[in-house]
């Protein structure tokens, strides 16, 4: 075993530990937990790029911190139905059963990338959060989050007296419309590409190169050429109307599970445009909901700021379901 692993893992039983795998289109995050404190422990980081399937990664990370789990949980940027798994934006299939044969285990459980990071949104707080705007109400209550990445996912935490539940869809397919005559152009130019104007033809990577193109006819390579260029004007623009149409995306997602303990935003964009979010229009497109607009206005938003949400949720996940 390595050297911290074995510092990490002191005090835990291997026999009944857990392998946890968030695992993304780009990116994918591994770690170990056992009981009875379920702590994260030899969390290691993967690119999708450099292995040819999920089991090449799970291989490499069990050689790593050489202890044989009991079980695995995985999260995934995929729809789950039943035993086979076919990623949206990765070209990576497995099942339970190939999981289980592959490491040793007589246990895997899978769920969507968004399914676990709902778990972990009543366990956030100021430390791995920042809020964007001012709510003028800070409540208990059902918690929903999107998250623009390679895809957009969309989950909620519905609270309960005995406890809460997970609510989980495909929502980044919902379709997008425009607030002014601008966004109707721009959102007629992907009908007229993709048929369909969906929220994550805009609020992903991919769409914000889409949107780019849309604004300016000019094809960049990736999104992080539109991030990291804010002294650009046409990129900078390009960023403002993004978060236009997230405010308004997660405005929506706030009415439809009736948000009052907030909205979160997690993904690999966001996340690092903290000071470019700030300044948008995000929260007054969020608040903009004319009779509702005091409704709107008492929900508090904020950006995800742990680097691993979903290891987060997976770990909660497992806690209360093992």
């Amino acid at each position: 075993m390595r050297g911290d692993a074995v510092t990490h893992m002191t005090g835990t039983n291997h026999k009944s530990s857990w392998i946890i795998a968030d695992v993304g289109a780009t990116n994918s995050r591994c770690a170990l937990i056992a009981p009875p404190l379920y702590e994260r422990t030899a969390v290691r980081h993967y690119r999708n790029d450099d292995a040819a399937s999920l089991q090449d990664i799970l291989d490499s990370y069990l050689a790593e911190i050489d202890v044989q789990p009991a079980a695995c949980a995985i999260a995934v940027a995929a729809p789950i139905h039943g035993d086979e798994v076919q990623m949206c934006n990765r070209d990576w299939q497995f099942s339970r059963n190939e999981i289980n044969d592959r490491i040793g285990v007589d246990r895997t459980e899978i769920i969507n990338d968004f399914h676990a990071i709902a778990y972990a949104l009543p366990h956030f707080d100021n430390s791995q959060r920042i809020e964007i705007g001012k709510a003028t109400q800070y409540r208990k209550g059902n918690i929903a989050v999107l998250g623009p990445g390679s895809g957009l996912g969309m989950s909620a935490w519905i609270s309960h007296i005995a406890g809460g539940a997970v609510m989980s869809g495909e929502g980044g397919h919902i379709t997008v419309s425009g607030r002014t005559e601008k966004e109707d152009a721009i959102i007629a130019k992907f009908r007229n590409r993709f048929g369909h104007c969906s929220a994550e033809r805009i609020l992903s990577g991919p769409g914000l190169i889409s949107l780019h193109s849309a604004m300016h006819n000019v094809d960049l390579r990736t999104s992080e050429e539109i991030t990291t260029n804010a002294t650009d004007p046409s990129c900078a623009a390009t960023l403002r109307q993004f978060f236009r149409f997230l405010g308004s995306a997660a405005a929506d997602l706030a009415l439809i599970t009736g948000a009052f303990g907030g909205v979160y935003i997690a993904g690999g964009i966001v996340p690092s445009c903290i000071e470019q979010i700030q300044s948008s229009e995000f929260r007054s497109r969020f608040e903009d909901k004319n009779r509702y607009r005091d409704y709107m206005r008492a929900i508090p938003t904020w950006v995800i700021t742990d680097p691993t949400p979903g290891l987060t949720g997976l770990s909660v996940f497992v806690r209360h379901g093992s």
